[in-house]
């Protein structure tokens, strides 16, 4: 089976940790993956789609498979076979009607098959398949947090993590709410470290290094940091959105909130005075990026099928 990946790439190699992960997860399975980065967004999108036809007239695939709403509406107009698109945070959930309008649009009338990563996001995409990120659990992983803490930096102060690329942009990740719950405490031995820009490696030892992921965000689709976090069986405090309660709901020393910051701040403490590790790891091999990959795979093979 060959398949295009069709997403928007960042950085001077156009990379997407998302995407990425999930081509490789694939690639290990036996699908032959190529990528069609998209290096801008606006008008790029624009550029992308000949650029994009004009690949796919000089080469075949089985199944294009666009990433993230306008990703995949742009493969299905320039792909004359079949095109699946998944849906992230965002393409259907916030409050661009537009964009939610021309996501569904396509999704029930141009697509062979749409993919979101919640049953949140099925309720606006009843049509939709839901298969979450997976985690790929090779990277993600516990290790002695000493060490980890050695090589990230990290004193002997107690560290919550807010993990987010572009948090003061994306206001739907409450950082503001996440600071304010933080400064609740009244503990200088406490502190909020954002983590952005790093490697999947890097990040994986910022989890085992940390003593809990704080999650404020108002709207997500299934975020990625949580079962990051619980492969790294590091303590959560969440609010209670999307997936989540799914994940984490079973496992000792993750905790949801409400969007108070005294609850926020209340839970944190909780997490602090227990001081311990969670079993997080074992709570979500469901999740793990091959379990993941043979349920996109079972998709592509309905898919062609049909």
């Amino acid at each position: 089976m060959k398949v295009l990946f069709v997403y928007r790439g960042f950085g001077e190699k156009l990379t997407n940790p998302v995407v990425d992960a999930q081509a490789k997860s694939l690639i290990n399975s036996g699908v032959n993956i190529e990528k069609f980065p998209i290096s801008s967004g606006g008008f790029g999108y624009i550029k992308a789609y000949f650029k994009l036809k004009r690949h796919l007239s000089n080469n075949t695939y089985d199944i294009v498979h666009g990433h993230y709403s306008y990703s995949a509406i742009i493969a299905s107009l320039a792909n004359k076979g079949k095109t699946i698109g998944s849906l992230m945070v965002g393409d259907i959930d916030l409050q661009n009607s537009f964009l939610k309008w021309l996501g569904l649009f396509f999704s029930r009338k141009k697509w062979s098959s749409t993919i979101v990563k919640s049953r949140l996001m099925q309720k606006s995409a009843p049509h939709a398949v839901v298969i979450p990120n997976g985690v790929n659990f090779k990277i993600f992983r516990p290790i002695d947090k000493n060490e980890a803490k050695a090589k990230v930096g990290f004193n002997n102060k107690y560290h919550a993590i807010f993990v987010a690329q572009q948090p003061e942009k994306h206001k739907w990740k409450n950082l503001d709410l996440a600071k304010e719950a933080i400064s609740l405490i009244k503990d200088e031995a406490v502190s909020l470290k954002i983590v952005n820009n790093v490697t999947q490696k890097e990040l994986s030892l910022y989890y085992s290094a940390a003593d809990l992921l704080l999650v404020t965000s108002s709207l997500e689709g299934s975020p990625n940091v949580v079962k990051e976090a619980m492969a790294c069986n590091c303590p959560i405090v969440s609010t209670d959105i999307a997936d989540i309660k799914e994940v984490i709901g079973k496992t000792k020393g993750c905790y949801l909130t409400n969007f108070d910051p005294e609850n926020i701040s209340d839970k944190i403490k909780m997490v602090l005075k227990n001081g311990e590790r969670t079993s997080g790891r074992e709570d979500i091999r469901w999740l793990s990026s091959d379990s993941i990959a043979k349920r996109v795979i079972n998709l592509y093979d309905g898919v062609l099928e049909s």
